[in-house]
């Protein structure tokens, strides 16, 4: 790569590039200006020849971005092939408790990081209809902070919406007779309060709720300090699943969707993934990526010593001065 403050730019070259990446990719030039970083306003004068300012500060902006692209693609190249979404014994499971969700029903799905929860529920709500995700972070666990994203995950505007009530009924006019359902993602970080707004969503309108994150928020609603207060939920919850690593067969499947045949790549890809806070798959892609990449510089096929230096590459080294 090459530092456009110090490399020689040709203006014609970039104006005749992005016109050309524009007309490929199908960008507005409002998309485009916000990728280069310069403003839709500039870059647009500039792409036609019109522009009056500072034409060599645009075209270093845009050879900038050409770089990036360009370094981004070749590396690409040297990734594993990925499968996208593939079946698993846990996926199975966690599908199982959707469509329970979906007729109506709650469920709740507690399982730790690195088995599928996630691609799981994505791929079920793209392949079903009136399915809606809501994901929550620390800074949903408000009710009304929770309602924001569900009316988010909903399509409906919450702008300039304030009052709960109002927040509240938007939400049960919005899935009413829909026999949708709703997947509330990481409702760990969900106060009480908010876990009861959604079943009083539930009791309302009928809509399905499935309750997912890990496995703190089933200890909470089934057998913490506030078992009590979790009553009316509790009661209603039609099945729930705890796991908090990956199964064998997961990592079977996983190696079988990534085409790793080697034995003891996949004798060491099972390891990690049935280690206690290893990370479960999630881990084992980040290694297989950064190893076929580690192959794809010297061009030669992925070996079992590439995963071990990713791993290796990965691990967290403390260094301690006296």
């Amino acid at each position: 790569m090459n530092n456009p403050d110090s490399f020689p730019v040709d203006v014609s070259e970039q104006r005749d590039w992005i016109n050309a990446e524009k007309a490929a990719k199908g960008l507005s030039w409002t998309q485009l200006g916000t990728l280069v970083g310069i403003p839709s306003g500039t870059l647009s004068p500039f792409a036609a020849d019109q522009y009056a300012g500072n034409v060599e500060r645009v075209a270093r902006a845009i050879y900038k971005y050409r770089q990036t692209i360009t370094s981004q693609a070749a590396r690409a190249q040297g990734l594993a092939r990925d499968p996208g979404y593939f079946e698993t014994a846990t996926s199975r499971r966690l599908r199982g408790l959707l469509i329970i969700a979906h007729m109506g029903r709650i469920t709740v799905g507690a399982t730790g990081p690195g088995t599928g929860k996630t691609m799981t529920l994505r791929e079920y709500c793209a392949s079903t209809s009136n399915c809606w995700i809501g994901t929550m972070r620390h800074t949903d666990k408000s009710v009304n902070a929770m309602m924001a994203e569900v009316l988010r995950a909903l399509g409906v505007p919450a702008k300039g919406t304030g009052w709960g009530r109002q927040m509240s009924h938007m939400v049960s006019s919005s899935v009413a007779g829909k026999r949708g359902l709703l997947v509330i993602d990481e409702a760990n970080h969900l106060t009480w309060e908010s876990l009861e707004e959604i079943r009083a969503w539930h009791d309302d309108t009928g809509v399905g709720v499935c309750l997912l994150g890990n496995e703190e928020l089933l200890m909470r609603i089934q057998g913490g300090p506030r078992r009590d207060a979790f009553a009316r939920l509790n009661s209603r919850i039609a099945q729930s699943h705890i796991q908090n690593l990956p199964v064998e067969e997961d990592v079977e499947a996983f190696c079988d969707a990534w085409e790793l045949a080697d034995p003891a790549v996949r004798s060491m890809l099972s390891r990690i993934a049935l280690t206690p806070g290893a990370g479960g798959l999630r881990e084992c892609r980040q290694i297989v990526e950064q190893a076929s990449m580690l192959a794809a510089d010297e061009d030669r096929p992925l070996a079992f010593a590439d995963l071990r230096d990713a791993q290796a590459g990965r691990a967290t080294k403390h260094i301690r001065t006296s």
